[in-house]
């Protein structure tokens, strides 16, 4: 795409906060905060001008502040960022956390209040209360010490990497070679990558073994039993409960894991071997070389571009203006954090991606799911204030999953063998699969950690192993290296970061097969639904959300096997 014709967003004229404040110095942010708190609201109209105002101040905060949090990542060396890092959530978070929750009870207190649109602020006002509820002035130095120890984590494993045959290889770049038709060598470099994440194994256990204490600390200052329950508040799931996740958990387990167990039969009988191993899981059974959908990051962002354009003009236009803005970064390297996100960035509108390529086809689903992030922040930056768009993990997961699976219409763009094509989307569908179980044992996991806080490092990683049992096909043989299956959640960085933020995934996959589902049917009726539920932000409670995609927020065992067995039919459309 000519980027010429590129209309680059700009930043919305500020009419509150000076384009000169320093936001990285309280005593600049303090005096706007004040201005609010002490501001008379004498009618609606006036608490409307009062909402944009701490909106455009709020949005100009989260700005820079996931800027810092970007610099960390790109660059896990960076001292400055560091130091801006710890800057941010010593002496600005906790001021910060005690004047917003001053401002959202005058908000709520206000006799104006109930003249606002209330189906429009229906979700904002239930969540504001809920984050009243939720506050109490002795966690706020604990949050701070809590994000502090949680940035650790991209600092260790940002380090990790492999010496094989003469070159230093980053965990991402050396799994490619886990595809590798050799098995030999797939040995080799699982057993070096494993080797070099269990020099950081206690390491992570210990930082695992701080976070839960202090998350727990945090929980029962609040008044809840345990982390489990205070989490399921401040992640505002207001529409199912632990127990719903618990019964969700058993259902995967009965419709899911019986279809991947004959899959990993099939692969053992397709690679002629007597027994599967770890590091068999990756390989093509086709014999044929690994997938390799692009050469560099330069054909990863072209050939996007091209394929989101051949989807809808909207979707292409914005991962071409992201390029344009430099807003992506995308390559492998040392001491770049691990994983990748897509990072609203509030007040342009404009998100950055973040990932680690190895050129390989895990590169294509990660840049098109981050991609489905991108055209959410895009579509919900249009909403008039910065509390409509902070949307649930359930919704937002919606947007990246959905886009994957829309996307395969024009994976020829990536594949212009018709066979590498079909390898390419089958192993998709069945990576699905996996994902379904992969997170309900990481969500069972979780809810057996915080629900026994005192536990040891040796029931942890037994428990892991448990559940890996319960979760993953029968038919792998870990035997000799069960020391590497215990420690498999060190691999997790939402356990260390972002606790919880996991079970959205298994929900918003359903949601996605059924939107895929109704693509399938009538494409341009599912993009425009697509578009339409994006759009809301978070204006909407999770189950309309999926109503208007066209879907639904459901996670009976019925609902889940209806979705199996299309998904199973459209894997044989491809055998």
């Amino acid at each position: 795409m000519s980027t010429n014709n590129l209309a680059i967003p700009q930043r919305k004229q500020r009419t509150f906060v000076s384009d000169s404040i320093d936001l990285n110095s309280w005593d600049s942010i303090a005096p706007y905060y004040t201005a609010l708190d002490e501001r008379a609201v004498n009618n609606v109209e006036e608490l409307k001008q009062w909402l944009n105002d701490w909106s455009e101040l709020e949005t100009a905060l989260q700005e820079n502040s996931r800027w810092i949090y970007v610099r960390t990542t790109v660059d896990t060396t960076d001292e400055k960022a560091k130091a801006d890092q710890v800057n941010l959530y010593t002496k600005i978070y906790p001021h910060v956390i005690a004047i917003e929750n001053k401002l959202s009870k005058k908000f709520i207190d206000s006799p104006y209040t109930a003249e606002l649109d209330q189906e429009l602020f229906f979700t904002t006002l239930r969540k504001i209360k809920n984050q009243i509820s939720l506050f109490r002035e002795e966690n706020i130095p604990l949050d701070s010490e809590l994000n502090i120890k949680q940035s650790k984590y991209d600092e260790i494993t940002g380090a990790q990497s492999i010496t094989y045959k003469g070159n230093e290889l980053t965990v991402q770049q050396a799994a490619v070679y886990l595809k590798s038709n050799d098995r030999t060598e797939r040995e080799e470099v699982y057993k070096l990558i494993a080797d070099r994440r269990l020099q950081d194994a206690d390491t992570l256990d210990n930082l695992m073994t701080e976070l839960i204490a202090l998350r727990h600390k945090i929980a029962t200052n609040a008044g809840y039993k345990n982390y489990l329950e205070y989490r399921f508040a401040e992640l505002g799931r207001f529409d199912y409960t632990a127990e719903d996740c618990v019964q969700f958990h058993k259902s995967v387990e009965e419709t899911v894991i019986p279809v991947l167990n004959k899959l990993a039969e099939e692969r053992k009988a397709a690679l002629g071997l007597d027994k599967l191993r770890p590091w068999d899981a990756e390989v093509d059974t086709s014999g044929k070389p690994a997938l390799k959908p692009i050469s560099n990051v330069n054909e990863l962002v072209d050939k996007t571009i091209s394929a989101f354009n051949k989807l809808d003009p909207y979707f292409g236009e914005r991962i071409a203006i992201m390029n344009e803005m430099k807003y992506l970064d995308l390559d492998s390297r040392l001491h770049k954090g691990p994983g990748g996100y897509n990072m609203t960035m509030p007040e342009i509108g404009v998100p950055f991606i973040f990932m680690n390529s190895a050129n390989d086809e895990h590169d294509l689903i990660t840049m098109v799911h981050e991609g489905g992030h991108a055209i959410h922040t895009f579509l919900a930056h249009k909403l008039e204030l910065n509390m409509f768009k902070d949307v649930t993990s359930e919704i937002a997961e919606v947007a990246s999953m959905g886009m994957e699976l829309m996307s395969m219409e024009h994976w020829d763009m990536f594949y212009t063998n018709p066979d590498d094509l079909k390898r390419a989307k089958k192993n998709h569908l069945q990576y699905i699969l996996s994902i379904l179980a992969k997170t309900c044992q990481g969500d069972s996991f979780q809810h057996w950690m915080y629900t026994n806080p005192t536990h040891t490092v040796a029931e942890r990683r037994a428990k892991w192993a448990e559940l890996n049992a319960r979760f993953t096909p029968d038919v792998y043989d870990w035997n000799g290296i069960e020391h590497i299956l215990e420690t498999g959640y060190h691999r997790i960085l939402h356990f260390y970061v972002v606790p919880f933020y996991y079970i959205e995934y298994a929900f918003a996959q359903l949601g996605a097969l059924g939107l895929w589902k109704n693509f399938k049917q009538d494409k341009a009726k599912a993009i425009q639904d697509y578009k339409n539920a994006l759009s809301l932000g978070y204006t909407k409670s999770i189950p309309v959300f999926y109503e208007t995609a066209g879907t639904k927020f459901d996670f009976s065992k019925a609902h889940i096997s209806s979705l199996i067995e299309f998904l199973e039919s459209e894997v044989d459309k491809l055998k």
